[in-house]
């Protein structure tokens, strides 16, 4: 069986719950698409770069991605309906290809005492329903690997678990493997896609910027590079969700602008003090409505950039580089629409039949 890994941090660590999967699933072909510090929004986009290269479907999608939605729901990169939106493109784009899903459901350590209705627990409660709703293989939380609640000694910090508990839950998914069915999600009625990605390839750009490819162990694509004055502009309409860049050394500030309404990001990430070059996805957490008017610069009046508003990535970090040597390395655009109001009513209503 082919089995595709998605996920986040934990699915990428060399001594994580995957590496031990893959030696004690060595009968099935596996192979790991991780990339740490995003969510299941990522894995929609890792989907739709699928069916843009034609590439060939797994049988299996092991989809990791819970923990790491918690953490950027608990720092308001997300809301519910995106996250929602994000999973029902992923149900979708398997129901559609007959691919099995399995959630794997790992948790973060809380901060603090259990809230019913706090952040972590909506997005468990999203996870669960759709999963159920979809006639899924109910989801594999962590607790279920354990047989008992997450303690903080299964953690080797705050978002990653232990050598030991990794190979728990990978001695618990070939087991599941083995012994039980895990089906294709069911439809529930057509569903187009509530995503859609524009790559570098596809902007055009003024100023200092240049393609770029890039080659690495988790992600293979085109970049676009803008230095200080550069400027590009992007095709497509729909809310911006997300910007997939390369955060580097020599990363820095640069504004985001459509019509009259500008932003400051910030592309360094405190991941680079363990990995040097870092693709990773900026969640957007302002409403930006993109009409084929979307522009990514690296602005040279610093000043005037840093009086702009913030919006804040997960895990953000100061930039090194002086400001003037600072770039911005950008794959692609993510740009959500949500169904109408009318779909939505009809599927609330699917929901309840």
């Amino acid at each position: 069986m082919n089995i595709l890994l998605l996920g986040g941090s934990n699915t990428g660590l060399q001594d994580g719950w995957a590496a031990h999967f893959q030696e004690l699933a060595f009968e099935h072909n596996v192979t790991n698409q991780f990339l740490g510090a995003t969510g299941s929004l990522f894995g929609v986009l890792r989907l739709l770069k699928s069916k843009q290269e034609d590439a060939p479907r797994p049988d299996l999608v092991i989809f990791e991605y819970m923990l790491n939605d918690i953490l950027l729901m608990r720092a308001g990169c997300i809301r519910t309906p995106i996250l929602e939106d994000a999973l029902l493109d992923v149900v979708a784009f398997c129901s559609l290809h007959r691919i099995r899903l399995l959630f794997l459901c790992l948790r973060p350590q809380r901060p603090g005492p259990a809230n019913a209705f706090s952040s972590d627990d909506r997005v468990e409660r999203t996870y669960a329903r759709i999963a159920r709703e979809h006639a899924m293989f109910p989801c594999v939380f962590s607790s279920e690997l354990l047989g008992e609640a997450e303690r903080p000694e299964h953690y080797r910090d705050p978002n990653h678990f232990t050598v030991d508990m990794s190979r728990r839950a990978a001695t618990f998914l070939v087991a599941t493997l083995r012994d039980k069915t895990i089906p294709a999600p069911l439809a529930r009625g057509r569903r187009e896609s509530a995503f859609s990605y524009v790559d570098a390839t596809k902007a055009s750009f003024r100023g200092p910027c240049r393609l770029v490819t890039v080659r690495s162990t988790v992600f293979d694509g085109p970049f676009l590079e803008i230095s200080r004055s550069g400027a590009s502009i992007w095709p497509g309409r729909g809310r911006l969700a997300a910007i997939l860049i390369r955060s580097t050394p020599q990363g820095g500030y640069y504004r985001i602008r459509v019509g009259s309404r500008s932003l400051r990001k910030c592309a360094p990430s405190e991941m680079l003090s363990l990995i040097r070059k870092l693709v990773t996805l900026h969640y957007l957490s302002r409403k930006l409505i993109v009409d084929a008017d979307l522009e990514l610069a690296m602005p040279s009046e610093e000043p005037a950039l840093m009086a702009l508003g913030e919006d804040r990535s997960l895990l953000q970090t100061t930039p090194t580089e002086p400001f003037d040597d600072q770039v911005l390395e950008v794959n692609g655009i993510v740009l959500w629409t949500r169904p109408s109001l009318l779909r939505r009513c009809l599927a609330l209503f699917d929901r309840f039949r």
